[in-house]
């Protein structure tokens, strides 16, 4: 039998509070081998406590209580280490870490999963704030506004026309003409300047998006 203690002792030793032990035997999650005595000065067995909770609690749950670590970890004693005879100035060895073992990696594997989805969720997130854009959809707009700008001077040219012809006293179409002429070789000049532009620009631009728990880590 291992280290027999009361179960507000159990519960500081795996981080919980007292009702939540009581919680776990009512529950069965701490099976009745584990329980010494009977009513309310019944006692536990630590390390079959442990195996019980390891067995019965989720990963999800067992993370999210943050108890994994204390079931896990080897039992401490309350009483000091003993150290061999002569050597009581001698301090005591460290006790081993636990091994890592499957339980461990299936732990880990569904943290990562939760990671992802906490920055898959903030980079969406972002998406429709309007904060985070692919370099594609940049380019598409940056050529629509373009060409609306374009667009718009071109509707005035008629009118440009007029005016300028009136003030210099000259036939209005060829003053269109040579406007119009103008506007397509400054057009044509500016399209090969931002073909130019675009392709130098680079198909991703690093970006930072903060997942919750990134958030939670700068705090």
């Amino acid at each position: 039998m291992g280290e027999i203690v009361s179960k507000s002792r159990f519960a500081e030793i795996i981080g919980v509070s007292p009702g939540r032990v009581s919680q776990y035997i009512a529950e069965g999650k701490i099976s009745h081998a584990a329980i010494v005595g009977e009513g309310q000065r019944a006692k536990i067995d630590v390390e079959v406590a442990k195996d019980d909770l390891r067995r019965t609690l989720d990963i999800a749950q067992r993370l999210g209580n943050g108890i994994s670590t204390r079931i896990d970890a080897a039992v401490r004693p309350n009483e000091t280490t003993a150290r061999p005879a002569g050597e009581a100035g001698a301090p005591a060895a460290p006790l081993p870490e636990p091994p890592r073992g499957i339980d461990q990696e299936l732990k880990l594997e569904k943290l990562q999963q939760i990671r992802r989805a906490n920055r898959n969720a903030a980079i969406a997130d972002a998406k429709s704030r309007g904060e985070l854009i692919t370099t594609v959809d940049a380019k598409a707009e940056m050529t629509k506004v373009a060409m609306a700008m374009m667009q718009e001077f071109e509707g005035e040219i008629t009118d440009f026309a007029t005016a300028i012809a009136a003030r210099f006293s000259l036939p209005q179409r060829d003053v269109i003409h040579l406007l119009r002429q103008r506007h397509r070789e400054f057009r044509a000049d500016r399209s090969n300047a931002l073909d130019r532009a675009a392709a130098a620009m680079p198909e991703t631009v690093e970006t930072q998006v903060l997942a919750h728990d990134d958030e939670e880590e700068l705090a």
